[in-house]
């Protein structure tokens, strides 16, 4: 099913892999929107296959009925290279090793226009232009270029940890983003995707349950992050997402780290090929287990012996591999298949993990000095002000009313030009993994913007030479993780603005006054005065809201009083 640029990447690389493929490079042009090229040295497709190869549904994949119940390639139906075809203008060049020459032939709209002989390596390259050229509507919705971008990187990026042995090269417009080299050390791939941060924290995983079984490597519950975009599940070097497997990993944590936070895991189960269906979804990004209850064991005991070994042990039905993280040789984790601001109280890890979705403020509309006073009553559970107005009892949630203030100050501040800044007298390097290094070296300018002035000084490692004023040394970084968590899970397009509200937004929240945290009532004066120019409905940045009033009538009819 083509439904961008990276669903083209996805299938074409995927047919790289199974043609045998030791070098794979992909090139872009416009996010894809131009120009995607797939090269590769496999096997390549014999002459008189090639007009085969552009009908639908011919597959050489799939030779016998048997053969659906004991697949061992990624592709299999024989769809990928038709539906590409006919949505787009595409070239195939290809080469078998035995021949003196290869054959190219030229399909538009799925259509072949001309097949004939050419010169060329051995091996596979496949050329598609204009993409959805001749479906407007598909083209209209996708999304922008940096988008696109993101969503190949993320399908790319997952091909190269499940395959270490081969070299990947991604390059868009001429820029090389990413050149990972082919490698028996899946560590190493680890290493060179997800940062040397996170491989420091990581575990060897070694698991046998009957006839699954299970490698790959997990984080120590010290390693926690805010979303689940570091979870890597692979059946059979398939990447997948699958509700019982990923329910059994957060399970796996549930007691050791936060609620809300996750961990890292690039878990790959081989099981026999008749004992999953991998026929189940339109882009095979499903699959469905013969005994799902078994694999849910099998991988909870899994990652519980990372944790607790001994109680694994006791827990596991079948024998268990217990590795130490080697420091030289690194084990394969895949078996072989054939800144704050002035009037801030508190400080803190964030009490929630939220989608940013900036919500405007409605036009001021409470002020307390023009109308009846409110009388502060007091906090409740340490998270909500109660006050006594004329006509109702009002309760405020403090994190969500300092953040609507805190996000109001920053964005004045980035529009007057006022944001205060620091520059540090040494930078600060940090690193980070393959995706994130794209996103911060796609949205320096907006950093700039609120106070960091950040530079490239590595594929990973970025120099950090200005913060916020309050905000330096770790804080600078968590912050910038923090933001670039938050830009992942926004599902708008991340334009200048809507990135930098974004940002906002994480600052806003990071520095407000969290849930669970007593105020004295000089600190609720302060608050309630800084809230007087906002209406009642106003929400947080968030869009959560910041306000609940309870009427006289209404607390009245609660005791079957008369009104």
């Amino acid at each position: 099913m083509v439904e961008r640029p990276s669903s083209v990447v996805k299938e074409l690389v995927e047919n790289a892999i199974d043609a045998g493929s030791t070098e794979i490079v992909v090139e872009l042009k416009a996010g894809g929107l131009q120009l995607i090229r797939v090269q590769d040295n496999g096997e390549g497709i014999e002459a008189e296959d090639v007009s085969l190869a552009l009908q639908r549904y011919a597959t050489s994949k799939i030779r016998r009925a048997e053969d659906l119940f004991n697949l061992h390639t990624l592709g299999f139906r024989g769809e990928a290279l038709p539906s590409i075809a006919s949505v787009s203008q595409l070239t195939l060049t290809t080469r078998v090793a035995h021949s003196l020459s290869g054959i190219k032939a030229v399909c538009e709209g799925g259509e072949i226009k001309t097949l004939a002989e050419t010169g060329c390596p051995p091996g596979t390259e496949v050329e598609v232009r204009q993409l959805f050229y001749n479906v407007p509507v598909k083209r209209k919705f996708l999304k922008s270029i940096r988008s696109e971008i993101h969503h190949v990187l993320n399908h790319f990026l997952r091909l190269g940890l499940a395959y270490p042995n081969i070299s990947f090269r991604l390059v868009h417009d001429r820029r090389v983003l990413h050149d990972l080299v082919k490698t028996e050390s899946s560590l190493v791939r680890i290493e060179a995707i997800l940062g040397r941060e996170i491989y420091q924290h990581l575990q060897p995983i070694g698991w046998e349950a009957g006839e699954i079984k299970i490698s790959g490597y997990a984080s120590l519950p010290s390693m926690a992050r805010a979303n689940a975009d570091g979870i890597y599940i692979y059946v059979n070097q398939r990447i997948i997402k699958d509700r019982i497997i990923h329910k059994a990993i957060v399970e796996a944590y549930r007691h050791v780290i936060p609620t809300g936070k996750f961990p890292v895991v690039i878990l790959s189960l081989i099981v026999p090929p008749s004992a999953v269906d991998v026929n189940v979804h339109p882009t095979k990004a499903e699959v469905k287990f013969r005994d799902p209850d078994r694999v849910f064991q099998a991988v909870n005991g899994a990652l519980r012996s990372i944790q607790e070994p001994s109680a694994a042990a006791a827990d596991a039905p079948s024998k268990r591999e217990d590795r130490a993280l080697p420091q030289a040789e690194t084990i394969p984790f895949f078996s072989s298949y054939g800144p704050p601001v002035p009037f801030r109280f508190a400080r803190g890890r964030r009490d929630e993990t939220v989608v940013p979705e900036v919500r405007e403020a409605p036009p001021p509309g409470w002020n307390r000095e023009r109308g009846v006073p409110i009388r502060i009553v007091g906090q409740v559970h340490g998270t909500f002000l109660v006050c006594e107005g004329d006509q109702a009892l009002i309760f405020i949630d403090q994190h969500a009313a300092h953040e609507r203030i805190l996000f109001e100050k920053l964005k004045k501040q980035v529009e007057m030009r006022s944001f205060p800044v620091v520059r540090l007298l040494l930078p600060l390097l940090m690193e980070v993994t393959a995706e994130e290094s794209f996103m911060l070296s796609s949205c320096l300018e907006e950093f700039f913007s609120i106070g960091f002035e950040i530079d490239p000084v590595g594929e990973k490692t970025f120099a950090i030479r200005s913060s916020p004023s309050g905000i330096d040394g770790e804080a600078a970084q968590e912050m910038i993780r923090e933001i670039l968590e938050d830009l992942k899970m926004v599902k708008r397009e991340e334009k200048g603005t809507e990135a930098l509200n974004t940002m906002l937004v994480t600052m806003a929240c990071h520095g407000a006054i969290r849930a669970n945290h007593p105020l004295r009532k000089e600190e609720m004066e302060e608050l309630m005065n800084n809230l007087n120019p906002f209406h009642p409905s106003t929400t947080c940045p968030h869009g959560r809201p910041i306000f609940f009033s309870l009427t006289w009538d209404e607390l009245s009819r609660q005791f079957r009083r008369k009104s």
